[in-house]
């Protein structure tokens, strides 16, 4: 039963991973990410996909974390907030706070 789910696991990534757009990079695959705070203000960043964590060097108080796809990202915010985004969403950030670093690995 076990090699049974770790089969299916593995097929639905691989689905999701052939139908999510992700731009290449110097380095190897990125993910686009799009950080939105309040009245339009926003900032995108193109970031890798290995699982290697990485800064987010903006003080924009972030309200909603956009993906273009092609990843599972985790992100934290200088209050604590934890905001997973997986593939192609738009993730709410409750409450609203800067955030200070993520993390994301290629679907």
């Amino acid at each position: 039963m076990k090699t049974f789910t770790t089969a299916a696991f593995f097929a639905f990534v691989a689905t999701l991973a052939a139908a999510a757009p992700t731009s290449q990079g110097s380095n190897g695959i990125e993910a686009v990410i799009t950080f939105q705070g309040a009245a339009g203000a926003q900032f995108t960043l193109s970031v890798p996909t290995d699982g290697t964590t990485f800064s987010i060097d903006n003080a924009l108080s972030i309200s909603h974390i956009v993906s273009e796809g092609g990843a599972t990202c985790g992100f934290h915010g200088i209050d604590g907030s934890e905001t997973t985004v997986v593939g192609a969403q738009t993730m709410d950030v409750g409450p609203p706070q800067t955030q200070v670093w993520g993390s994301c690995l290629a679907l």
